[in-house]
Parts: structure tokens; C-alpha cells; sequence
């Protein structure tokens, strides 16, 4: 999927974890959304045509697009950790978020995943093409949602 579609689809999910756990600070809202926002276009700083990828390019010379960088283990250490170090809690969990909203909607595209590489070769995939006019509609739905919710 394309970055905006990743950003918007984390901050639908990072919308209802706010919901779920409000006991959020409101300095502590910020850094969970910046770091949110730049979780979920993590996974891709693999792909020398991406948004990170461009300012990272070096990456893609180690890594393989879909490989070790879109595997659940970032979000899997990211989540744990919040458990041991409260003072993290917010960055921590916006990682486990917005990371796992980047795989969870590569998962649906036709490329999949590989969640346990590079321990498995197994891979997630499903019917959408990415760049599609689903993809499109998906964003949509999305934008529309936020421009429905009340002040």
C-alpha cells in the first residue's frame, strides 16, 4: 500500500486505541502520534522508492523488500517492552500500533507478508492490489470517518 494509505489506516486503529485506553496525558497523545506516524512507514525504509526508503536507501542494499522489516517481531519487542518500562508506555505502543496497522494492511495485498521472517517463509497474502481503486476507497473511508467524528 501506498504511505498515505499506511498513515491513515494507523490513525484509524491509533483513533481507537485512544478510545480503549484514555488515560492518556495530553503531552503523552503527542508523542504517541508522532511516533505512530512514523511506525507506520517504518516497515517499508527496505523499499529504495518509499518515503523512507529515499532518505534511507543504503537499507535496501541489506534487506529485502517484505522481508525481516515487515515480520511481527518490531511490534512483538515494542509491546513487551511497554510492559516493563511505564515511562515508555506512549512511544512504545504507538510502534506496536502504527507498525502493526503497516502489516496488518500489507497482509491484504496480493505481495503479503512473511509475519515470522526470517525465521518462516510463510506469508500472509490477500486479494488487493496495491495502488488499486480499493486502496483508494479504503483512504476514503477513512478521511471519511475522521470528518464524521464529533469535536
Amino acid at each position: 500500500m501506498h504511505a498515505r494509505t499506511h498513515l491513515l489506516i494507523a490513525m484509524f486503529f491509533g483513533y481507537w486505541y485512544f478510545q480503549l485506553v484514555p488515560s492518556f496525558e495530553t503531552w503523552e497523545k503527542y508523542v504517541f502520534s508522532a511516533f505512530l506516524i512514523g511506525a507506520s512507514l517504518l516497515p517499508d525504509i527496505d523499499l529504495p522508492t518509499s518515503s523512507l526508503g529515499r532518505k534511507h536507501h543504503f537499507i535496501s542494499y541489506f534487506a529485502t523488500h517484505r522481508g525481516a522489516f515487515h515480520s511481527v517481531w518490531i511490534p512483538l519487542f515494542a509491546l513487551a517492552f511497554s510492559k516493563v518500562s511505564p515511562m515508555l508506555r506512549a512511544p512504545l505502543m504507538a510502534i506496536f500500533v502504527g507498525y502493526g496497522a503497516h502489516l496488518l494492511a500489507d497482509s491484504v495485498t496480493k505481495m503479503g507478508v512473511k509475519p515470522f521472517a526470517p525465521l518462516s517463509k510463510w506469508t500472509i497474502k490477500g486479494p488487493f492490489k496495491v495502488g488499486s481503486v480499493l486502496e483508494t476507497a479504503i483512504s476514503a473511508a477513512v478521511v471519511m470517518f475522521f470528518l464524521v467524528q464529533p469535536f
